[in-house]
């Protein structure tokens, strides 16, 4: 939120609607609700509870990406005009459109390159730690999502240039409720969820990143300067809790 609230206020002067946020804003306070919603329930469920208790949660979180899911596709709309895709890296002749054994084989040689880059980078990590006496703890909860999110988060940035916030906060809002959903859905049926101090930490600077972003985008309807100060005070102030403390 602060990365597209800085493009927002980077090229005030580019985009159409300067600092005005023109979103659907159902669809925005919706992800905001579904994401909130669900992380409370992770940070509740990792307090201690029963796994009685976490596997009925982890369904419960499966069935509510469903419904997310379904929503979204029955209700999406055309919100931006159409981006112009390029062509496939494996579509040699590009006089035809690919044929969809080459889309399916494009988009698996893509997921396994990202399998194996996600174990590079964590080995690399693990090596970068080491080599400067710190913590592994520090570098997995600073650096590493910091970088995987980046490159990501870079699309809305461009997207918010071009005056596309639909697009851009809806890249952003959309990962929300994935993450606080399925992965913890997981994390749930197949560990003890026990959550440390640094994810409840993490975990409540979120809600509050949720929560300032419905009193800004849904009530004001406008990207402002002490919004994305505090947008970004809220992750610095979780990096500086982990320097601190690991």
């Amino acid at each position: 939120m602060a990365l597209v609230g800085v493009a927002a206020l980077i090229y005030r002067r580019r985009r159409p609607q300067g600092l005005a946020s023109t979103v659907d804003y159902r669809t925005l306070k919706r992800d905001l609700g579904f994401f909130m919603a669900c992380l409370t329930v992770a940070l509740l469920l990792g307090l201690g509870a029963p796994k009685a208790l976490q596997i009925p949660g982890a369904v419960v979180l499966v069935a509510a990406y469903a419904v997310y899911a379904a929503w979204t596709l029955r209700h999406s709309g055309t919100v931006e005009s159409e981006e112009q895709l390029k062509p496939l890296i494996m579509h040699t002749t590009r006089s035809d459109p690919p044929a969809m054994s080459t889309v399916v084989l494009q988009l698996f040689v893509a997921l396994g390159a990202i399998v194996d880059g996600a174990e590079i980078f964590v080995e690399q990590v693990l090596h970068v730690a080491d080599s400067l006496n710190l913590e592994p703890l520090l570098l997995s909860l600073v650096l590493a999502p910091f970088a995987t999110e980046l490159p990501e988060k870079a699309n809305s940035f461009f997207w918010v240039r071009d005056g596309k916030d639909s697009l851009a906060l809806g890249n952003i809002t959309g990962a929300m409720v994935f993450q606080s959903t399925l992965p913890v859905a997981i994390g749930l049926a197949f560990t003890s969820w026990e959550l440390d101090r640094y994810s409840i930490v993490a975990g409540c600077l979120a809600l509050a990143g949720g929560l300032l972003a419905i009193l800004t985008l849904q009530v004001r309807r406008r990207f402002t300067g002490g919004a994305i100060v505090l947008w970004g005070l809220l992750y610095l102030a979780f990096v500086a809790y982990v320097v601190a403390t690991a």
